[in-house]
């Protein structure tokens, strides 16, 4: 078969969308395959042909090397053949094939199918080293556009394959020192290959800035174990140092890859560390992260995390229906689930039926929604389902039996552009949209997106009095901060708002100014409650100024500024205010035009405590206090009510009397209706800490103040949590080492009579953090992997804990990390279990990590997600036409042009490399001349 029907037969399996079965039997069908040329096609037809991001592509390559049609060095090689014969610069539909079949070729080596030897080891890591020289000097050299990142993703690609190759059994052989025979030759294979990947690596280096952190991390890690080797080489044995960590080198090479596995009880912990924390949730790294654990069996992923997402409604539900984290889950379960599960059906080719799948985890979760509002929770999901096509409408009705379909669903899923569409043609219809959103129904994505992009327009079009109405609206139903924040990270929505507050500009003042105060603190009052709700940093808020307003406000949130050491201007503004407030006949325009909000807000610590001083001192009667503090009730001056009532905690310590007499005027309810739910907003928000205020002082006094504090709704993911978790400080290990065993023993089943909701995990993990320390926590978990090291259920309990640690914070990550860099100590002291469990557990927590990375978002490509609901993924074979049979002509398309021929005949040019590299002929190396490569007649100088 020729070149031209190789690639022929590629691109007609992917226009019809032939699985990976039928694929792979069409070429069992062909006589002489070649795997190297198949590869080409395919990365040929990845180019030119197919639709960005084709998952079928990655699935034929898979098949490709799993069948071992075509190793990774094959696939390396026929890759630079291609790059070197490319005409400069490359397109960028070019530069995003290469950097996805990276992609794609890391995961094969990470994966268990993959077993490399040394010799392809060997021959991987000198291709890719020198391939990664070769583009971080054009990168160096400023040959590339600054504003094109297609060389950086591919940079950035290579890297993670050069340090994955480098991390198999094979890699750390392949870089090991010389034997004695090797030794005696005049050519070192082992040291001339850790040269070249030391000098690739230190060359990424410097271009830190457009590589991610976890790369820097993975680069340097091999570069100091290829340090390590070269020291142990040229001076044998003396260091005991030394010698520790070549023995953990050698230990680690000798513990085989662990099988990944993907327990229910993995799934629930990871789908709790997020839902009940606020997290926005990305769908590709949760598809990646739910994928990659079941071995690429999408039905198996689809109906776990189906099965785990009802479990945790259910196990919320118990605790209380009317909480936050109940909400939440409600809102993940009917518009966000709907989407990932036909994203997974989407990635999958292999004939698995969605229609079928959910109705047969259907009949293991109905039984448990039996209570009326998990119930009409299950209805909306499969009407939704529905809405995207993963199955029909008459299947979901007949699941739900008797009840049916509620009667206000809606019939059809907005779109993003339509959404954008409607505010612009009538700006009235955004706060309406609101109402819509914290419905949770299907189109809670696609009304998220649509509001975010009309908050930027305002923001850059300077439309803050459209902006006001619509952060209003949010504030008035703070629920549609979580919902928004489930779908788009708090920092890419609130970026732009930060921005704009951070650079309003006071100047440009025309008219009253009490409106701008207004639209101002709307905007303002928005970042504080969504701080507080999601438990942000100033970073997780997109504040790019280090010195701006708001990294201001922040930083001195509970502090009052000394007198002695204000600012005159600021003295200034603050005597305006305590007379306009207390002595003068009311707020004037003047005090707003000379006094900007951004010196307002920073001014409301000192305010409050000067007023309190000056009622303490008999300056101020309290009469004058209660009227004068009444002002902050105003609708355009609201939002000052969070810092007031912040440094409330704080007075109460210092003079409880004067501070009862603030408390009653700001929580008091102003008289208009869209202010009260405003000031319902606020006290929510401040309520949890001023409750803990109130009680650590005297809470017989302000007994009226506390029982309106306790009516109020849960405002922030971290105090429903806290309230869940009323562990004694003695306890909370026990539990938490009990609770783990408990949920891995149960195997995920979700059958609530056998197995009673426990407390979340993931909470309990980050409270023992916060109470006990990283390090206990840490050895906590790994004594349950010791426990289980014998056990049937060790797979499942390393899935359990690699989730707990990926999910749970940076803290256990990096004190993992440092326990795995000082296994060395373990193995002297013969504690040879542990250090297994602790490199065990290193690997499979990097695997997450990487598996869990999230990439920037562009508004732009949210459209892929709506494109999802006109496929049809309840027909797994969509053109019944397409069948494969062993007497299938395919036939070339005329008109294409197909070089592979000539590339792969021209391979040794390696023109874009430098003379450094002049040495590494490929022509000697890779048979490319129609025979297959030998690897007794490789020429292995250039090691």
């Amino acid at each position: 078969m020729t070149v031209t029907k190789w690639t022929s037969l590629s691109r007609q399996s992917l226009q019809r969308r032939f699985s990976v079965s039928e694929f792979g039997n069409l070429l069992q069908d062909s006589s002489q395959v070649d795997g190297k040329r198949i590869f080409g096609a395919l990365v040929e037809c990845r180019a030119t042909f197919c639709v960005a991001g084709d998952p079928l592509v990655s699935l034929y390559i898979d098949h490709l090397a799993s069948s071992g049609l075509v190793s990774i060095s094959d696939a390396l090689l026929v890759l630079v053949s291609r790059w070197n014969a490319a005409a400069t610069p490359l397109p960028q539909n070019w530069l995003d094939c290469y950097s996805q079949t990276l992609q794609d070729l890391t995961m094969l080596v990470v994966s268990p199918k993959c077993k490399m030897t040394l010799s392809e080891a060997r021959i991987a890591l000198a291709v890719s080293s020198r391939w990664l020289s070769s583009v971080a000097r054009t990168l160096q050299q400023d040959l590339i556009e600054p504003s094109s990142v297609g060389h950086s993703n591919v940079l950035e690609a290579l890297g993670f394959l050069v340090a994955s190759v480098a991390a198999t059994d094979g890699g750390l052989e392949a870089l090991s020192p010389d034997d004695a025979q090797e030794r005696s030759s005049q050519t070192r294979p082992g040291l001339q290959l850790r040269e070249s990947v030391r000098h690739a690596f230190e060359l990424c280096l410097p271009l830190y800035s457009a590589l991610s952190a976890h790369l820097i991390e993975r680069l340097n890690t091999v570069l100091k174990h290829v340090n390590l080797l070269d020291n142990g080489d040229s001076q044998e044995g003396d260091s005991s140092a030394r010698s520790s960590a070549m023995q953990a080198l050698h230990f680690q090479v000798a513990i085989p890859e662990t099988q990944m596995v993907a327990s229910k009880a993995g799934t629930i912990m990871f789908l709790e560390a997020l839902l009940l924390t606020g997290a926005t949730i990305d769908d590709s790294s949760t598809v990646n992260y739910m994928c990659s654990r079941h071995q690429n069996e999408y039905q198996s992923a689809f109906n776990d995390i189906l099965g785990a997402s009802f479990y945790i409604l259910k196990t919320q539900a118990t605790h209380s229906q009317h909480g936050l984290c109940y909400q939440q889950c409600q809102l993940f379960v009917q518009s966000k689930l709907p989407i990932i599960l036909s994203m997974i059906s989407a990635s999958s080719f292999n004939s698995f039926h969605t229609e079928q799948a959910i109705t047969e985890t259907w009949r293991l979760i109905a039984p448990q929604l039996s209570d009326q509002n998990l119930s009409l929770t299950g209805a909306r999901f499969l009407h939704t389902c529905s809405l995207h096509n993963l199955m029909a409408a008459q299947a979901a009705t007949q699941l739900l039996g008797s009840e049916g379909l509620p009667s206000n669903v809606s019939r059809g899923l907005h779109a993003k552009d339509e959404v954008v569409n409607q505010v612009r043609a009538s700006h009235l219809r955004g706060p309406k949209l609101v109402d819509e959103l914290v419905r949770g129904e299907g189109s809670a994505l696609f009304i998220s997106q649509g509001l975010v992009e009309i908050m930027h327009s305002y923001c850059q079009n300077k439309e803050t009095q459209y902006l006001k109405e619509l952060a209003n609206a949010i504030l008035r139903k703070p629920a549609a901060i979580d919902c928004i924040s489930l779908f788009i990270r708090p920092a890419h929505w609130l970026g732009p708002l930060c921005v704009l507050l951070d650079d309003w500009l006071w100047d440009d003042i025309h008219g009253e100014a009490q409106p701008v105060y207004d639209e101002f603190g709307a905007v303002f009052l928005l970042v504080l409650v969504t701080k507080t709700r999601l438990g942000l940093s100033k970073s997780e808020l997109g504040i790019r100024k280090k010195d701006g307003f708001l990294a201001q406000y922040f930083d001195q949130e509970y502090s009052e500024e000394s007198l002695n050491g204000t600012s005159a201007e600021k003295t200034t503004h603050l005597g305006n205010w305590i007379n306009a407030l207390y002595l003068a006949e009311g707020l004037s325009d003047e005090l707003f035009t000379s006094c900007s909000p951004h010196d307002f807000y920073l001014l409301i610590p000192s305010l409050l405590q000067q007023s309190v001083a000056a009622h303490h001192q008999g300056k101020l009667s309290q009469e004058s206090l209660k009227a004068g503090l009444d002002y902050l009730l105003e609708p355009f001056l609201l939002p000052s009510l969070i810092p007031a009532l912040n440094c409330v905690g704080t007075l109460l310590q210092e003079d409880p009397i004067s501070a009862g007499v603030v408390l009653e005027v700001l929580v008091k309810s102003p008289g208009s209706a869209d202010s009260q739910e405003i000031h319902q907003t606020i006290l929510e928000t401040c309520a949890p800490q001023l409750q803990n205020s109130i009680r650590a002082c005297d809470p017989d006094k302000f007994g009226s103040v506390l029982r309106l504090l306790d009516q109020c709704s849960q405002s922030s993911f971290s105090s429903a949590l806290d309230l869940e978790l009323r562990s004694q400080k003695g306890q909370l290990l026990d539990e938490l080492h009990s609770h783990v065993l408990t949920v891995i023993a149960s195997h995920g089943d979700f059958d609530f009579d056998k197995h009673p909701p426990k407390p979340s995990v993931p909470a309990m993990v980050r409270r023992a953090v916060q109470v006990h320390g990283v390090e206990v926590v840490l050895q906590i978990l790994i004594g349950v992997l010791l426990q289980l090291s014998d056990s049937p259920d060790f797979l499942f309990s390393l899935d359990v804990v690699a989730t707990l640690v990926s999910m749970t914070g940076d803290e256990l990550c990096d004190i993992l990390r440092l326990r795995h860099s000082t296994i060395g100590t373990l193995l002297k002291k013969g504690d040879t279990l542990l250090a297994e469990a602790v490199v065990r557990l290193y690997r499979l927590v990097e695997a997450y990590r990487n598996l869990l990375v999230v990439h920037e978002i562009n508004l732009d490509t949210f459209s892929f997600a709506q494109q999802l609901t006109n496929v049809d993924t309840t027909n797994p074979n969509p053109d019944g036409s397409a069948t494969v049979s062993g007497s299938m002509e395919l036939q070339p398309d005329p008109t294409q042009t197909d070089g592979i021929d000539q590339v792969l005949d021209e391979v040794a040019a390696m023109g874009n490399m430098d003379s450094n590299d002049a040495d590494m002929n490929f022509d000697a190396l890779y048979g490319l001349q129609g025979t297959d490569m030998d690897l007794n007649d490789l020429d292995l100088d250039m090691f």
